[in-house]
């Protein structure tokens, strides 16, 4: 059974930074100027999810539009759901909107709901953030249905005190130069596991197969609507993670779980893949192991892991101004705040530079971590995603894990993937050959 966890914000009131950087230093489940309702009559409203932007950023917005009757508030729930239902249903609607990195596929096929913010000069400000983020809520068409809060460049978390014991490269310059190559990660894995053979390099095999494909720069279905999941690049990356699960490496612990928890408290998971705000997990599951983890680049180019947008729903007034408060949410000032806040990575590129990103953290050994992360930004592919990528790639995810927890064979397990992703992906309208 999995138990309750803390969110990875309210992660970082346990404090994990400091010199010149107060990452995850206290952030609360709640922003000034939000609540359970809409704006007031004739105010600039804001949706977005638990827990909203900071509070510190909330009272900027309203020291510099005092007229606008800023709010924010905080949905709870199914956040696309209940978008998608108060954009059809046209009231109710608020000025600005949160958008999810994982929906906006699905929202850039019913555009029609947003403002082109480019009709409002939203192309002026392109230059200023990770431009393979920007193209990500561009329409096909050229729309632009959202301005980028944050981006989740992937990298390596790593307990650099267990590679050094074990003689493994624990600087993350060295490390970084010695796992170019997945299968050089996997040999460094081998060594930890003869050492200790409770100690696995590699927490899942879903977590390598979904590194892999994304940095293939290939999804699922391609921008013509085919089903493109059983070509090679998909193939490449389910054969990767099978080679972890035949090298003895993989740990098979489910993610969000207790179990995953104890391991990585007990150092038998010594190193694991995520973006940044990953280190806030790794705080609440092992808050005594603080200033023993290092971060570095894991092998090949990074991927990206979330990141969403703020967006103008078609039906509501004030355009203009709900366009300048996006744009002073969205600046560098106000996404290193966000940084503090969330450990969130801006999309911002003068905010990726900032004092409060570009600071130490202690719960790292205080390395700068936001110096790797923004380095990792420049090499993620871009990617496309269909609306229905989400569906069809369940099945390679699922069989995977019928892999590692019932020893299903490799082969037969591939075959019932594509499969059921082929009945699934002609289900959806999409081209299966």
């Amino acid at each position: 059974m999995t138990h309750p966890r803390l969110s990875r914000r309210s992660a970082l009131g346990l404090g994990a930074a400091a010199g010149s950087l107060a990452l995850f230093t206290g952030c609360s489940t709640s922003t000034s100027g939000s609540g359970s309702g809409g704006g007031k009559e004739g105010g600039i409203s804001l949706w977005i999810w638990p827990e909203g932007f900071a509070d510190d950023v909330v009272a900027d917005i309203t020291e510099r539009f005092p007229d606008a009757g800023f709010t924010q508030t905080v949905q709870g729930g199914d956040f696309k759901q209940k978008l998608q239902t108060t954009l059809q249903a046209g009231k109710g609607l608020p000025n600005i909107t949160g958008i999810k990195g994982e929906d906006i596929a699905h929202f850039s096929s019913v555009a029609e709901y947003f403002v082109d913010l480019n009709t409002l000069g939203a192309e002026d400000h392109k230059g200023e953030y990770a431009d393979w983020k920007w193209e990500q809520a561009t329409t096909k068409d050229g729309k632009q249905l959202g301005i980028p809060i944050d981006i989740g460049p992937t990298a390596m978390f790593y307990r650099y005190d267990i590679f050094e014991q074990n003689g493994l490269p624990s600087t993350p310059e060295d490390l970084a130069a010695a796992i170019r190559e997945w299968e050089q990660l996997f040999d460094l894995g081998k060594q930890l596991n003869a050492a200790d053979k409770d100690t696995y390099i590699i927490r899942n095999l879903s977590g390598v197969f979904d590194l892999a494909w994304r940095q293939s720069g290939k999804a699922f279905i391609d921008e013509e609507g085919a089903f493109i999941g059983a070509d090679s690049h998909i193939r490449q990356a389910w054969d990767l993670a099978i080679s972890a699960h035949d090298a003895g490496i993989n740990a098979a612990l489910e993610s969000n779980t207790p179990d995953l928890a104890a391991a990585v408290a007990a150092g038998k998971l010594p190193a694991d893949f995520g973006a940044s705000w990953h280190l806030a997990d790794l705080i609440v599951d092992a808050p005594d192991t603080s200033g023993k983890w290092h971060v570095c680049e894991h092998p090949g180019d990074a991927a990206n892991l979330g990141g969403s947008f703020l967006g103008i729903p078609a039906d509501v007034e004030d355009q203009e101004q709900a366009f300048e408060i996006i744009l002073a949410l969205l600046d560098a000032k106000n996404l290193a705040r966000e940084y503090v806040h969330s450990g969130n990575f801006p999309a911002n590129l003068e905010a990726m530079e900032s004092p409060e990103v570009q600071g130490e953290v202690e719960f790292l050994g205080g390395q700068v971590a936001g110096k790797v992360f923004a380095h990792a930004a420049e090499y993620v592919r871009p990617l496309y995603e269909d609306p229905a990528d989400g569906t069809v790639n369940a099945p390679f995810y699922a069989e995977l894990a019928l892999v590692e927890a019932s020893g299903k064979d490799p082969a037969k397990a591939w075959d019932a993937a594509v499969s059921e992703a082929e009945r699934l992906a002609e289900q959806n309208g999409i081209t299966v050959a």
